[in-house]
């Protein structure tokens, strides 16, 4: 099925509603509100605290230029515009704004609230928000670790599900830090050659709680002891118990891992666009088992993957002269959806989208050119 975006004129929207289903256009975010009524499909089997099995994504809401989203929770957004949007997608409604701290960030969705995180004027930062958006911490992740550096945006601070705890993954190793108590407790010393028998860790870029907050999954580079002559470092994944115990190496054969993508059931690892073979290592966070999602083309992946809010899709991004996005079931491995989008500006297409899948409501949201500050938004939206 092919789409067509339509080109907002003056920062104007032409087009101001977006239902999640089959829509004939998709909409664009510009900086005026339109007066176009939100329609959304009733959705009777909804209850609190489940992910809605219907979705509007309306851009009128919202002001100024839309960036970027990121999943807040059972069919809940984030949506970053000229302040942060706590944004419902099943009843099509703003629950909460404020000030955005980051230009952009990585939300996580905690027992009574989120934690945002992202790198700053100060370096990395943390803030904990409560359910309606009250700041209840501010923290400057580098100052904290006194002469240690979290660079990575993606992973780089990862948050237990209960709010209690962070994990930091820095330059010099992995710590974890005890919110209640203010206690910074190192789990790997890279000073130390932290390691295995087999392993040294060089690098970690990321991090994410697992099996039920006692174990934090991480992933980065190592090289091999003893050492191998000509051998590069290669990527690495591996997971440590939270009072330090247990460290486990693994180094998946000829996959370089980019990012780690952290959903509520899953951790996704894509590969770095230049090795991407169309397969996609996971980690089931419940039971810590790796697994390989194959895609349907060799080389699919290179032009981004993104993980659905809960973890049961994948979708891939496959750039040209439009876009095609195709969305996977991660357990049957099953392409499920194919969707391309057109426009006739191909500047939309010089740069990765980013795209939300939503699993209750099989609805995908697809922001194409949030990072170009010369173009209008354009946002479409798709059932799966």
């Amino acid at each position: 099925m092919k789409k067509t975006f339509c080109i907002a004129l003056a920062l104007i929207f032409t087009l101001a509603l977006s239902a999640c289903g089959k829509t004939d256009a998709p909409a664009v975010s510009g900086s005026t509100p339109s007066d176009t009524p939100v329609v959304s499909v009733p959705t009777p089997d909804g209850q609190p605290g489940q992910s809605p099995s219907s979705c509007t994504f309306d851009p009128a809401l919202f002001g100024g230029k839309l960036r970027s989203c990121a999943y807040a929770g059972n069919g809940t957004l984030f949506v970053l515009a000229d302040k942060l949007y706590l944004y419902d997608t099943g009843t099509s409604s703003v629950l909460a704004t404020v000030e955005a701290p980051l230009r952009d960030f990585e939300a996580q969705a905690i027992d009574g609230g989120y934690v945002l995180s992202g790198i700053g004027d100060s370096g990395m930062m943390a803030y904990i928000y409560d359910s309606s958006l009250s700041l209840n911490k501010e923290i400057a992740v580098n100052e904290l670790l006194q002469g240690d550096f979290v660079v990575s945006e993606t992973g780089g601070v990862a948050a237990s599900t209960d709010g209690k705890k962070l994990a930091f993954a820095a330059m010099g190793g992995l710590y974890l830090y005890d919110l209640e108590s203010g206690n910074l407790t190192p789990l790997l010393d890279m000073a130390q050659n932290a390691g295995t028998a087999n392993i040294s860790i060089s690098v970690l870029n990321g991090a994410a709680f697992a099996q039920n907050n006692s174990q934090i999954v991480f992933f980065g580079s190592g090289s091999s002891i003893p050492a191998v002559d000509g051998e590069e470092g290669f990527s690495i994944y591996g997971s440590i118990a939270v009072d330090g115990s247990g460290l486990k190496l693994t180094k998946p054969s000829d996959y370089e891992m980019e990012e780690m993508q952290s959903s509520v059931s899953r951790l996704f690892f894509p590969q770095t666009f230049t090795q991407a073979d169309g397969t996609l290592l996971w980690i089931d966070r419940a039971a810590g088992s790796a697994n390989t999602l194959s895609f349907s083309a060799n080389g699919e992946g290179k032009d981004g993957v993104y993980g659905s809010e809960q973890g049961n899709y994948v979708a891939t991004a496959v750039l040209g002269s439009d876009l095609t996005v195709r969305v996977y079931d991660v357990a049957s491995g099953e392409l499920v959806a194919t969707e391309v989008i057109e426009n006739s500006d191909p500047t939309y297409f010089y740069r990765i989208p980013r795209i939300y899948l939503l699993d209750g409501a099989k609805t995908a949201v697809v922001v194409l050119g949030g990072s170009i500050d010369e173009l209008d938004t354009l946002v479409s939206v798709f059932e799966f």
